[in-house]
């Protein structure tokens, strides 16, 4: 029995010879010395055998003919032993019959014929042990596994008994917290409410209507089942979505938006902006801030102020937009003369892709004749033109059946303006509606 090692400090793949001729096994030892294979030779079966015994051998080359066990035998009774082993055959052309019985049998993986091309049975070689190196890789692959799955049950051995000490310690704190949450929140809604009273109190802002803007908008974000806090946000915008108005001028408020001129329009377009600035040091309410910003944006892109189109207007904003005009073309804040709910869904849903989001709009369809819009607010009162008597003040735009502005919101009625609207009605055949407020001389 002989053995030799080549110079690597650790052989990747060891290799057995047996044959019963010594010069065969000269010969492939000396094939075999400037590969990197740590080889074995053996002069029969049964040293090979006990050299199987005593090594975890990768590849074995048996002749055919031996004496006591020939090479098929060998090879089968090792294939039995060690079946992950890789078997050839060496045999002449006389004994082909016999290795092609073993190569049938299984007891072979291939038969290598003598003489031998030394290139050729190096090739082989190298062919068979790539079986090996799959089946080292994919066991050294698996073993790696096996060990970081025993280290990552570590690890959640230990993170779990963490969890529970820490869950132990949030448990004793979470009704603290979930109290002190509770009350950060309530004063936030109280802050906002009250902002947002203070809001419609100025008697110009009267026909935004925010507490039903944000009622409708906050009924439609739970119906698309956006996040709570989400919702939160869209309903506070709507509750001061007109804080910007705030800094406008009286006379340009208390004008339907229809009857604004391109002047007005360039002050006016400033309220989106004016009250995101007004909400932006305050972290809790910067995103109601931005809804407040594009809630005049329009889907087709031609909204204001920044032009924005589609997904890129926040999908809060666009809800906040329907909402609003809903409201504002029934409230008198968008048209002159105030639609009945069913003309302004069908204004609305007639503008869908172009100023509304086509899905917002779906979604407004529920709530069409759910909002209660009072239509005579309480500094004001709806007469006939056979009762108005001189120093009342106007409260909205007077406007002929065409559409043109008479009169605006703020004007003061005198005897001469009367008369012509007396005449006015004759002409046009209809009775004007008109809505006032008493100055204190005349309450007086």
């Amino acid at each position: 029995m002989e053995h030799t090692e080549t110079q690597t400090a650790a052989p990747v793949f060891r290799i057995l010879f047996v044959d019963d001729e010594a010069p065969i096994l000269s010969s492939l030892r000396r094939m075999m010395r400037k590969q990197d294979y740590d080889c074995y030779f053996a002069q029969n079966a049964r040293e090979g055998l006990s050299i199987l015994e005593t090594h975890n051998i990768d590849l074995i080359i048996s002749d055919m003919r031996m004496p006591e066990m020939d090479g098929a035998a060998f090879l089968a009774e090792v294939k039995r032993r060690w079946p992950f082993s890789v078997r050839f055959l060496l045999t002449g052309h006389a004994d082909m019959n016999a290795a092609i019985d073993a190569l049938n049998l299984g007891g072979i993986n291939r038969y290598i014929s003598k003489p031998w091309d030394e290139t050729a049975l190096l090739e082989a070689i190298d062919e068979g042990l790539r079986i090996r190196r799959l089946e080292r890789e994919k066991k050294r692959l698996i073993d790696k596994t096996r060990e970081q799955n025993r280290s990552l049950q570590q690890l959640n051995d230990e993170l779990e008994s963490r969890v529970e000490a820490r869950t132990a310690e949030v448990r004793k704190k979470s009704a603290m917290v979930k109290k002190a949450f509770g009350q950060l929140q309530r004063s936030y809604d109280s802050f906002v409410r009250v902002f947002s009273s203070v809001i419609s109190s100025r008697p110009q802002l009267i026909k935004g209507q925010s507490r039903l803007v944000a009622d409708l908008a906050r009924d439609i974000a739970t119906q698309l089942e956006l996040e709570t806090a989400q919702v939160t946000y869209i309903y506070y915008a709507g509750l001061m979505h007109e804080l910007g108005k705030l800094n406008l001028p009286d006379d340009l408020l208390l004008r339907s938006e229809v009857h604004l001129t391109h002047r007005d329009w360039e002050t006016y377009h400033k309220y989106p902006e004016m009250g995101e600035t007004f909400l932006s040091s305050i972290p809790a309410l910067a995103y109601s801030g931005t809804l407040i910003r594009q809630h005049n944006e329009s889907f087709d892109g031609g909204g204001y102020p920044d032009g924005l189109k589609g997904e890129h207007i926040e999908l809060g904003a666009r809800i906040l937009r329907v909402a609003r005009d809903f409201v504002g073309l029934q409230s008198g804040l968008i048209r002159a003369e105030p639609l009945s709910p069913d003309e302004a869904y069908a204004h609305i849903n007639e503008r869908a892709g172009r100023d509304y989001d086509p899905s917002v709009v779906e979604q407004l369809k529920p709530f069409i004749h759910s909002l209660t819009i009072d239509r005579i607010q309480s500094h004001e009162r709806q007469v006939g033109v056979i009762e108005l008597v001189p120093g009342m003040t106007l409260t909205r735009d007077l406007v002929n059946r065409t559409g043109i502005l008479l009169m605006a919101a703020g004007g003061q009625l005198s005897e001469t303006i009367i008369d012509k609207l007396v005449q006015m009605e004759r002409i046009e055949g209809r009775k004007l509606s008109v809505y006032v407020t008493q100055t204190e001389n005349e309450e007086g």
